[in-house]
């Protein structure tokens, strides 16, 4: 009964409009798909299928990115479509890390219209969570303590908090250590937000739109009301303890993630490599760790235990 017309791509190789008859076939012989036009039957009335400009939720503007089928929703903190994941996300552990408020929780504060975006979340008080289903009075104190605490964050974990497209805690990092300001980062152009890196145009695009929608600046104003962070001193080359070292991590690390040990290694002028060679300085062997190992050990190449590489960051002050 239904078969789909999955990008702007697909609808203009087939020329197909509005209230033509098409021919479809079972692809793989499951899915129903639209081989062909019959140009025989097309009515008077048939329209060209024009794709909208503005997210039709929250009339935000849509991105579409070269070499991606798809059209995307740039309101990320304010689309009504988008809201119970993006809260959620900037909620999260390696986020805002907000004690006690879990997805369900989450769910919750919205179906009950408590909450809209992130920022409405600083908002909340011990009586208004209380009224909800199985919320007693411990919990909601909990609940309103972890966003108390919450609000004295990290530049890094609040960049990474707002869900924007690609950008990981390992691009957050790198991207608040190089703009070293919120301020400055919004104001970036594409040239300049390319010599961070692990940025490229794609996620240099996804930045700058992310800016440029006003919905998601008038959140992120009212989040720096509530929200603070340290200002972050960046040290000159010189004073990089790790600089010119090459790492490789490998095998789990279970006291911090790959990604948290990646950027906590840069942060140090280190560099992070995916692969051993007889210029790899040191390789981080977590759990199972495998051929990395091996080789790294016929190279006679330093091994550090997870255990090793924490009193490492530690001793340097990370």
């Amino acid at each position: 009964s239904n078969a789909t017309l999955h990008n702007q791509d697909e609808i203009d190789r087939l020329a197909i409009k509005i209230n033509d008859t098409v021919i479809i076939r079972r692809a793989g012989d499951v899915i129903p798909q639209i081989v062909s036009v019959v140009l025989a039957k097309r009515p008077e009335n048939a329209r060209d299928i024009n794709f909208p400009s503005t997210c039709p939720v929250c009339d935000s503007a849509v991105l579409k990115i070269e070499g991606e089928a798809v059209l995307r929703c740039t309101g990320g903190l304010f689309c009504g479509a988008q809201r119970k994941q993006a809260i959620k996300h900037f909620a999260s552990r390696k986020a805002i890390d907000i004690d006690g408020l879990g997805d369900k929780l989450v769910e919750q504060l919205v179906d009950e219209q408590l909450i809209a975006t992130p920022a409405d979340l600083f908002k909340l008080t011990e009586l208004s969570v209380s009224t909800l289903e199985r919320m007693g009075k411990k919990s909601a104190t909990n609940l309103i303590n972890g966003i108390q605490k919450a609000k004295n964050t990290t530049l890094p974990k609040f960049i990474y908090s707002l869900g924007i497209r690609e950008v990981g805690e390992t691009t957050a990092n790198n991207l608040a250590h190089y703009f070293l300001t919120l301020d400055a980062l919004q104001n970036a152009d594409e040239e300049t937000l390319q010599q961070v890196p692990d940025v490229g145009s794609i996620v240099a695009k996804n930045i700058i739109q992310f800016f440029k929608e006003a919905h998601n600046i008038d959140i992120i104003s009212e989040l720096s009301h509530f929200m603070t962070w340290p200002k972050i001193v960046q040290a000159s080359k010189d004073e990089l303890p790790l600089l010119n070292k090459t790492f490789v991590l490998t095998g789990t690390l279970n006291q911090m993630g790959r990604n948290e040990a990646k950027a906590a290694l840069q942060l140090l002028g280190a560099k992070v490599s995916g692969s051993i060679s007889a210029k790899t300085h040191y390789l981080v062997a977590g759990e199972k760790a495998g051929s990395k190992l091996t080789k790294a050990q016929g190279l006679g190449i330093d091994i550090l235990s997870e255990d090793d590489l924490v009193k490492l960051l530690k001793d340097l002050n990370v």
